[in-house]
């Protein structure tokens, strides 16, 4: 017996051909689809050209064969507007500032001759300033009376006067020996107020003083000052108290004719040492 052949039922066949055909119909979409995306971004990469061909009426639709999917309408994309740039400000340039002209140069003023030096008139002597006349100093006589021994330390004083009448030799006698008595009271009464400082008889100080003072025509004393210290300042402090504790002395004698007496006294102040 001989084998059965195969035999293909017209339903298999259906199936078949239904399958490639669909095959085919996937295939024409796929390339569709593809040429659609690539179109498109071209598109939008490519500027947009106007011509009026794109205004004519559109052509009929060509019958698409049997069995073809019709592909989606495309969408023309617009151009997106761009946005209007605003205008940049424009900056006006400066006008250019010319240098101002120089100032015209003012002539130099022509040097003046110079004068010809007067001749010096010749030099006039100076003449020597008169020098003041100092005043004189009367001393008065010494006393011949005996010396009386002094408790208190110190060689007697002597007043000198700076006369401001004429000289000794010229007043008459007379009043030379009021002169006189008149300055014995004076010594009297400076060795009768004077004193010893306790502190310096005992560190042993020792030192002459010399004060100057105006005595007035009612005694009054005036001016007080030392015109030469002992250089210890107690000594030159005592010295002045005794004439602070005077105060005054008895009034110039109207027969002398001063109105005032300037005077300078020395004080002394020694101690005595007694002998081994």
């Amino acid at each position: 017996m001989r084998p059965d052949r195969t035999t293909i039922s017209p339903l298999t066949i259906g199936f078949l051909v239904s399958g490639f055909l669909h095959l085919m119909v996937m295939a024409m979409l796929v390339t569709v689809l593809s040429n659609t995306t690539a179109d498109s971004q071209g598109r939008k990469d490519a500027p947009i050209g106007l011509s009026l061909a794109m205004f004519a009426p559109p052509s009929e639709p060509e019958p698409m064969p049997p069995g073809a999917v019709e592909p989606p309408p495309r969408k023309e994309s617009t151009p997106e507007e761009e946005p209007e740039s605003e205008p940049e400000p424009e900056i006006e340039p400066e006008p250019e500032q010319r240098p101002a002209p120089p100032p015209p140069e003012k002539p130099k003023p022509q040097p003046r001759p110079k004068p010809e030096p007067k001749p010096k008139p010749p030099p006039v002597p100076k003449k020597a300033p008169p020098q003041p006349s100092r005043p004189k100093l009367l001393k008065p006589a010494p006393r011949k009376e005996t010396p009386s021994p002094e408790k208190r330390s110190g060689a007697r004083e002597r007043v000198t006067a700076r006369t401001e009448a004429p000289s000794a030799l010229a007043l008459p006698a007379a009043t030379a020996r009021e002169e006189q008595r008149y300055l014995a009271a004076l010594r009297e009464r400076i060795k009768h107020k004077k004193r010893y400082p306790r502190v310096s008889r005992r560190r042993g100080e020792e030192g002459k003083v010399i004060v100057s003072f105006v005595i007035r025509k009612n005694g009054k004393l005036t001016d007080l000052r030392i015109t030469r210290s002992s250089g210890i300042p107690r000594l030159d402090n005592a010295a002045l108290e005794i004439f602070r504790r005077i105060n005054s002395f008895p009034p110039i004698p109207a027969s002398l004719g001063r109105k005032r007496w300037a005077l300078s006294v020395p004080i002394s102040y020694h101690l005595r040492r007694s002998p081994r």
